[in-house]
């Protein structure tokens, strides 16, 4: 059995079982191999665009035994999505492209259920501009690997009950409800580095933005309380 990092392994457990998965820079494709090994899914498109990982997949799926189950693309994006596909996984790159990959095929997004994201950047962006290509978060879990906090999203397609405040958007609806010991580490750990930018390199006039997402922070803190 494939083993996966904690990061990936929470991926998976967003993935419904039975979905048709196109894993999006896809790298060793660890995660299909998974999910196939275990039963959850049955078929997968692993998708990388650069020829290193893209070879470098491909050997790892033949390797598997799992070629018929998973096919590997040379493609970036959604440019080749096999049409069965109805769920998505964009794992390790910044929020910004993860956005970019979306929104340059909107129209292959009507086949696609389930979107799980994996941001490493920008995810008040993220969680904005995937809302509203008409996707609602059903899930989100932070976690902390590698001395790097991730956030994984889960999102089904549908408008959310009520617009996302600019709280839920800068640190996740399901994050904030939750109260976990990571967010609560997050939290201080940014608390920390804001307060060491403004009392080392912020001119006074220029204090407005870092103070605002201080206050922020400090509301989220007094909840643990």
């Amino acid at each position: 059995m494939t083993k996966l990092s904690a990061r990936l392994a929470s991926v998976a457990r967003m993935v419904p079982g039975d979905a048709y998965l196109a894993d999006v820079g896809s790298d060793h494709a660890y995660l299909p191999i998974s999910l196939v090994e275990k039963g959850k899914i049955s078929y997968a498109q692993a998708i990388d665009n650069k020829m290193a990982p893209f070879l470098r997949m491909k050997r790892n799926v033949e390797d598997s035994g799992l070629s018929a189950h998973i096919a590997c693309s040379f493609s970036s994006g959604l440019d080749e999505l096999q049409p069965d596909v109805d769920t998505l996984a964009i794992c390790g790159v910044g929020g910004l492209l993860t956005c970019e990959i979306l929104e340059k095929h909107q129209e292959k997004l009507d086949q696609i259920k389930t979107i799980i994201l994996d941001p490493h950047r920008d995810l008040q962006a993220v969680r904005k501009r995937v809302a509203a290509l008409g996707y609602h978060l059903v899930d989100e879990e932070m976690l902390y690997e590698g001395k790097i906090y991730y956030t994984i999203m889960k999102w089904e397609k549908g408008a959310p009950e009520k617009p996302y405040t600019q709280d839920e958007l800068l640190f996740g609806p399901f994050v904030i409800a939750k109260l976990g010991e990571t967010f609560h580490d997050y939290l201080l750990q940014q608390q920390e580095k804001i307060n060491g930018i403004l009392n080392d390199s912020v001119p006074e006039g220029k204090k407005g933005p870092y103070l605002e997402l201080l206050a922020k922070i400090d509301t989220q803190l007094e909840k643990y309380n």
